[in-house]
């Protein structure tokens, strides 16, 4: 039977999972949602754009459709990969009070011009943020909790690359957004253990990013052995649970999250 794999955020690429043997199948990739965004109410006030290639991120983030999604696939689930590369945008507050995540595409779109009333954009590294982020998370880990998924997940914390090439040593500028986002999110993994779920983090040595033809050097997708990593993580957490006999013809009791500290958007 195919090991079922749900991916949430955008530092793990899809094809990680399709570099991995036959008997892993990828239901649903989630991205461009931030963790305040998806436990938000949906942003009614912004109209989706009807395109004739509808960005469906975008489409996911107005409509907040993170938990929707997770609660339809957790019976068939073995992974449910997470990170929280999104977080690094921050978010825009808007006038009845319901949050957006400040993606490239939501800026590029105009949609955020055409609502009356004051917007709030909150950044990431704020109290502002860290008090909204910390009550999305301690939601979204209690509805795990009760979807029975504590004992399915594991939390792989991948810092910004600094390091762009590991051949050439070639480095990005750190600069202190660098270090104040990775000392950032390595709080919010804290605050995830504490909530009983476990977290692993990615080799320093693997957090190099792979250079991008299209854009130059980028923080992150990571290289070839930062892939192998996570998807042996995958792995790995896959066979453990299998070997406690708590799966079922019925339901899946088998999940990982994977939580990154870098985005896929440049």
């Amino acid at each position: 039977m195919p090991k079922n794999v749900m991916i949430y955020g955008s530092a793990v690429s899809p094809d990680v999972i399709g570099d991995m043997d036959s008997d892993f199948r990828l239901l649903r990739h989630v991205a461009g949602q931030s963790m305040i965004s998806a436990l938000s109410r949906p942003a009614v006030l912004l109209e989706v754009p009807a395109e004739e290639v509808p960005n469906v991120a975008l489409e996911d983030d107005i409509k907040s459709t993170l938990l929707k999604r997770v609660r339809r696939y957790a019976s068939d689930l073995d992974v449910l990969v997470i990170n929280l590369a999104d977080e690094r945008h921050g978010v825009v507050r808007l006038p009845d009070g319901t949050f957006v995540t400040l993606t490239p595409e939501l800026r590029n779109s105009g949609l955020l011009d055409t609502i009356r009333g004051t917007q709030t954009i909150i950044s990431p590294v704020t109290e502002r943020h860290w008090t909204l982020w910390e009550a999305a998370a301690t939601r979204l880990f209690k509805a795990l909790t009760e979807l029975g998924m504590r004992d399915r997940t594991i939390v792989i914390d991948t810092p910004w690359a600094e390091v762009v090439n590991s051949e050439t040593g070639d480095s990005q500028d750190p600069g202190t957004t660098t270090l104040e986002l990775n000392a950032y999110f390595a709080e919010c993994c804290a605050h995830i253990r504490s909530l009983g779920f476990s977290v692993e983090t990615l080799p320093e040595e693997l957090c190099v990013a792979a250079p991008r033809n299209d854009a130059g050097a980028a923080p992150i997708p990571f290289g070839a052995a930062a892939n192998s990593w996570i998807a042996q993580r995958i792995a790995d957490v896959r066979t453990m649970t299998s070997l406690t006999g708590e799966r079922s013809e019925e339901r899946v009791d088998r999940a990982v999250f994977q939580i990154g500290n870098a985005s896929s958007y440049a």
